[in-house]
C-alpha cells in the first residue's frame, strides 16, 4: 500500500498505539496494525470495530476507580450522542457550568458525577435495549476521591471486552 503524504510503500507490523484520536490522552490500544512508512516515518493505525471500541472505552473510563478528567466526561458524554444541553438537562445544571467541567476549569462535584456515571450506564442500556452491568451502582461508590495519579486505560481490539488500567508512564514507556 502506498503512503499518504510521500507515495512511498508501506509496511505493516502490529504494535501498541497510544489513542489519543478518540480526545483522550490516557487510553492505549493494544497489539493494533500499523502501516508504517519507512522513508517519511508516517504511520496510520488501522481501528477496528471503532463503535465498539469507543463503548468499550466509555465502559472503562466510567468504571475507574479514580475521579473524571473534563475530558472523560466529555467523551461519556459524546459517546452517548448527547449535545451539551441535553446532558446539563440530565444532570440538573446549566451549560456553562457543564463547559467548564469538560475543559477542566472547574472539578466535577463527588454527587454531580456519581450521577454523571450512572446516567451514562442508564442512558447507553436503554438505547442498546440492554441490561445495566453486573454491581455497576457499587463499583461507582467505590471511587476514590483523592486526585491521585491518573490512570490510563489499555484495550485489547482483539478482545474489546477486556480492558486493564495502567500508569500513564508504564504504558508510555512500553
Amino acid at each position: 500500500m502506498k503512503c499518504e503524504q510521500c507515495k512511498g510503500e508501506t509496511t505493516t507490523e502490529r504494535r501498541r498505539h497510544h489513542y489519543t484520536e478518540c480526545g483522550l490522552d490516557n487510553v492505549y490500544l493494544e497489539n493494533i496494525e500499523v502501516r508504517v512508512c519507512p522513508a517519511c516515518g508516517l504511520f496510520s493505525p488501522r481501528i477496528p470495530r471503532n463503535n465498539e471500541l469507543h463503548a468499550v472505552i466509555g465502559q472503562a473510563i466510567a468504571l475507574q476507580p479514580v475521579p473524571l478528567s473534563g475530558r472523560e466526561a466529555r467523551f461519556l458524554r459524546q459517546h452517548l450522542g448527547l449535545k451539551a444541553k441535553e446532558w446539563a438537562n440530565y444532570l440538573r445544571v446549566n451549560t456553562s457550568t457543564l463547559s467548564r467541567w469538560e475543559s477542566g476549569e472547574q472539578t466535577i462535584g463527588m454527587q454531580s458525577e456519581a450521577l454523571m456515571r450512572l446516567l451514562y450506564f442508564h442512558l447507553l442500556a436503554e438505547k442498546e435495549g440492554r441490561p445495566l452491568p453486573e454491581r455497576v451502582a457499587e463499583r461507582i461508590a467505590a471511587v476514590v476521591w483523592s486526585r491521585a495519579e491518573r490512570r490510563a486505560v489499555l484495550v485489547n481490539p482483539q478482545m474489546p471486552v477486556r480492558y486493564t488500567y495502567h500508569t500513564q508512564a508504564e504504558l508510555a514507556a512500553a
